[in-house]
């Protein structure tokens, strides 16, 4: 879009007055932005930098090797690619006037399926311009509607920096080129050549008093924290940062260290303390309270299971006890015809074999439990037919199920039989 504002104004003018991206930087970006790999296929190998390819009988699968035709040093990795096609940004850090500006370069390596030369295209997509009072102003080339890529047919203007969701798409974390310029109060504020992994115009925004430890951290050079404390966006133990810069102690794995410092509170041990807060091996340490808070927690699991296992035998044993109460009508109650034997589950154990055998959920839903219900099973010559559900309120049958609750081939036989002796069950209830 056009320039609106005074400031976009001066950035177009000012971007259009930049140099051109030089041979050496784009030397550079070649070199440090994509792996160097020997791809291995059986005995054939090809090398990612020249795209040449030889034939190796070491059988060497893993580790390093240097290419016969450019000389390049290769790690091998074993795959049957042929093709290759990557893109990496290479971000040159450079200060305008009263800006600090990100420029973003595209770098694109590319190899077809026949072996040969390895072709490269480059091309400057983004530039932030960044004020000392924290005001961003981009330049870049559109960008597809899914915003994964370039529009490169299309000139670089000015940008709206976060979209309608608040994301900033053009926060690209590139290769930092190794020749830095900075505004003054970066350098006064800690920033020097390297950004220690995180996004350069997050941690530009940062320093400059969007973030509040991030100056801190970088001075004092515990960048694994600031690392941390960039991606997570905050600390839950500030005070411990100046109790390590007081003993001199650097926090080199920062999630590692802030997982350390939970343990640390879950054993009520004292944050404030050196003694703690600065330990020797902080792996080892750290390993120790892990496998200290696993065995306290499955001592937990242990004795909750106990006091549930109790319950549920205390629980089993009134059910039992309820059970025996309800099912005293019914006790040797028998209805026969014809060689088929209804007569009611007078046990708990009784629902547990009537369940096993019949592959139903007679004992797992504990129908035992339910005061409104009277369970019988139809037999004959011995071999369980079906399960019937009787309603002792409304004295119907409420299902009448076979294994795996299917229908037997007496399952007409067994309604009409409980129906005509629904009488029975009624004067037995009452």
């Amino acid at each position: 879009m056009r320039p609106r504002t005074k400031r976009e104004r001066l950035v177009a003018e000012l971007s259009s007055k930049l140099p051109e991206i030089t041979d050496a930087q784009i030397r550079w970006g070649k070199k440090h932005c994509f792996p160097h790999n020997a791809y291995r296929c059986k005995d054939e190998m090809w090398c990612s930098e020249c795209g040449k390819m030889w034939v190796d009988t070491t059988g060497q699968k893993e580790g390093y090797i240097r290419c016969p035709y450019c000389g390049e040093r290769l790690e091998i990795k074993s795959s049957r690619k042929k093709k290759l096609c990557q893109y990496e940004y290479m971000t040159i850090v450079t200060a305008v006037d009263k800006f600090q500006v990100l420029r973003h370069v595209e770098i694109g390596k590319h190899k077809g399926m026949k072996m040969g030369e390895i072709f490269y295209h480059s091309m400057e997509v983004c530039q932030q311009w960044i004020t000392e009072d924290r005001k961003e102003t981009v330049m870049a080339r559109p960008m597809n509607m899914g915003k994964n890529a370039w529009i490169y047919a299309q000139p670089i203007s000015i940008k709206n920096s976060v979209d309608y969701y608040g994301y900033n798409c053009y926060d690209i974390n590139g290769y930092v080129y190794p020749k830095v310029k900075l505004l003054p109060i970066l350098r006064r504020n800690g920033l020097r050549t390297s950004f220690h992994g995180i996004t350069p115009a997050r941690l530009i925004h940062a320093i400059l008093g969007e973030s509040k430890y991030a100056e801190m951290l970088l001075k004092t050079k515990q960048y694994g924290m600031l690392s941390f404390y960039m991606h997570r966006g905050c600390i839950y133990h500030p005070w411990v940062v100046n109790i390590c810069n007081r003993n001199g102690y650097i926090i080199k794995d920062g999630s590692m260290y802030d997982d350390y410092l939970r343990l640390l509170d879950y054993f009520h041990l004292d944050t404030h303390n050196a003694h703690y807060v600065c330990p020797k091996n902080l792996k080892k340490e750290h390993d120790k309270l892990v496998e200290k808070k696993r065995k306290i927690e499955a001592k937990i699991r242990a004795e909750q299971k106990r006091k549930e296992r109790i319950e549920r035998m205390f629980r089993m044993k009134q059910d039992i006890l309820s059970f025996i109460k309800r099912i005293q009508p019914f006790l040797g109650m028998e209805i026969k015809d014809k060689g088929i034997v209804i007569r009611p589950l007078e046990s708990v154990t009784q629902f547990y074999l009537e369940g096993k055998a019949m592959h139903h959920c007679v004992y797992q839903n504990e129908y035992y439990r339910r005061k409104d219900c009277l369970i019988l099973t139809a037999q004959k010559n011995g071999k369980r037919l079906e399960t019937i559900e009787v309603n002792l309120k409304t004295f119907k049958i409420i299902q009448s199920r076979a294994v795996c609750n299917k229908t037997s081939d007496y399952h007409d036989k067994i309604i009409e039989l409980v129906n005509r002796n629904m009488g029975l069950i009624r004067r037995s209830a009452s």
